[in-house]
């Protein structure tokens, strides 16, 4: 190697190192999404839904769930409140997961979510248990969302593993 190349690496090295040594210290990611585009009407209709379809999978009153909201953004995520409060009013324990440190209270099933405008309706995706449950909203006329008793498409999660 020659003066110039070894100089040039000597610089790049430590560049690199900063970089990739810089990604370890950024806050934790969410798995959760609610895009700035859901209404509180929307999140209404989304959060319901939810609920009478983890019934069946996740039984109420024997379950507890942790939540994985969305992290902090410019706009309010209008889903979580509603998740919430839907979840307990069935008879759920929630709890959320600590913002700083990542880490949850207890034993519990972590429960994590999407709702993102998708062509002319929204998207809703729940993962729980190495499961993926997804479905589609469309709007009606006059912008609501329709909840027409469509099944979700369920399927194993591509991220998360499955606990044996």
């Amino acid at each position: 190697m020659g003066a110039n190349e070894m100089k040039r690496f000597s610089i790049v090295l430590p560049l690199l190192a900063v970089l990739v040594l810089s990604a370890c210290t950024t806050t934790r990611p969410s798995m959760s999404y609610v895009a700035p585009q859901v209404t509180p009407s929307d999140a209404q209709v989304l959060a319901g839904d939810a609920v009478v379809y983890l019934a069946n999978p996740l039984p109420p009153a024997r379950t507890t769930l942790v939540l994985d909201p969305p992290t902090a953004n410019a706009s309010p995520d209008v889903l979580t409140p509603a998740l919430i409060a839907a979840l307990r009013m069935r008879g759920y324990g929630v709890s959320v997961v600590d913002a700083k440190t990542g880490m949850t209270a207890g034993k519990a099933t972590m429960l994590r979510y999407l709702a993102s405008p998708f062509e002319s309706g929204v998207i809703m995706r729940l993962q729980y248990l190495g499961i993926e449950a997804s479905r589609f909203y469309p709007r009606t006329t006059d912008g609501r969302l329709l909840s027409d008793g469509t099944p979700f498409t369920v399927r194993e999660a591509a991220n998360e593993p499955r606990p044996r």
